[in-house]
């Protein structure tokens, strides 16, 4: 079976949520690595440094008309490389992605069981580079 390298799956996830994005990283790469506290910074001081992961990420969930991507990885036992991603778009929902490096049938299956957990039938699978959109509502018109 041949190995696909960087394939993303990229699905709608509705409103920001850190609900939203716990659930697809405890299911898909439960132990996952915390992010480097200096990963992201607030929009009124380049110079804050956050003091953990949840201070981050709830900040850029909290607040209106942001745009930010966040990535996780998992280093220890996990053969498909999955990478999770939340994309944070500045009409405030919620793009969730999983990059790996499977085969065609895994892939699929790990497509199918995002956009199962998700509740959502507006997805896009690339290859390497992740899709292109504007924000939430572009992402939902073209690739509905």
């Amino acid at each position: 079976m041949e190995i696909i390298i960087n394939s993303v799956c990229q699905v709608y996830a509705g409103q920001k949520s850190r609900k939203t994005i716990d659930l697809v990283l405890n299911t898909f790469i439960p132990g996952y690595e915390k992010l480097n506290l200096d990963y992201a910074y607030p929009k009124h001081d380049k110079n804050y440094i956050f003091k953990t992961e949840d201070e981050m990420v709830s900040y850029f969930i909290k607040t209106s008309a942001l745009t930010q991507t966040f990535y996780w990885n998992k280093y220890q036992d996990n053969p498909d490389k999955i990478m999770v991603g939340a994309n944070i778009t500045d009409d405030d929902k919620l793009i969730m992605s999983l990059t790996m490096d499977t085969t065609e049938d895994k892939k699929n299956m790990y497509f199918n069981r995002l956009k199962e957990i998700l509740q959502s039938d507006i997805g896009v699978i690339t290859y390497l580079d992740p899709a292109d959109y504007e924000d939430g509502e572009d992402f939902i018109i073209r690739y509905r």
